[in-house]
């Protein structure tokens, strides 16, 4: 599934083409090397690039989304309106926001230890950056007891470009 951005529908087609790439290659967990190859087009995120993702409360955790962020002021302002009543985490490793950007993606609050989610990789099309993400959930319908919050954050070279989000999404089945 695809959530683009605002923009060209040229991108938002070649996002979709991928996807349907991705449900050729395989089916996926976290990490390529569980989920198989990537799609064409895409690189596995770099050594080092992966980042722990912040850390999160029943009340301080990201809803669903997929962003980008060039700026330390960037990620303190999506912080502070997500969630008004908490602090904007702190980025772990130094980021240099010259070079480098960030990528984010959470699932928000989630009832299943089984609800993953990762960045695998990005690819250019054009002008505009592509991020593959893998993402598995419970099935519906079975029971979930423990409040998870999956996330992915990468750091990748700085670039002002447009993005679009391809996802390929797994369903695991009842225990």
């Amino acid at each position: 599934m695809t959530r683009p951005s605002p923009a060209r529908p040229l991108a938002t087609l070649a996002a979709a083409a991928l996807i349907a790439l991705a449900a050729a290659c395989g089916k996926g967990d976290e990490g390529s090397a569980s989920g198989g190859p990537l799609p064409a087009g895409f690189q596995p995120v770099a050594a080092g690039a992966r980042l722990a993702p912040p850390a999160v409360t029943d009340r301080c955790y990201s809803p669903p989304t997929r962003m980008l962020f060039h700026s330390q002021a960037e990620w303190d302002t999506y912080w502070t309106e997500v969630t008004r009543q908490c602090p904007p985490p702190a980025i772990p490793g130094n980021v240099d926001w010259q070079k480098e950007m960030l990528v984010y993606a959470s699932m928000g609050r989630r009832m299943s230890a089984e609800d993953r989610m990762t960045i695998e990789g990005t690819g250019m099309r054009n002008d505009t950056l592509l991020v593959f993400i893998r993402r598995s959930m419970l099935a519906a319908g079975c029971p979930g007891r423990e409040k998870t919050f999956p996330q992915s954050l990468i750091r990748i070279p700085a670039a002002n470009r447009p993005v679009r989000f391809a996802e390929e999404h797994r369903k695991i089945p009842c225990a």
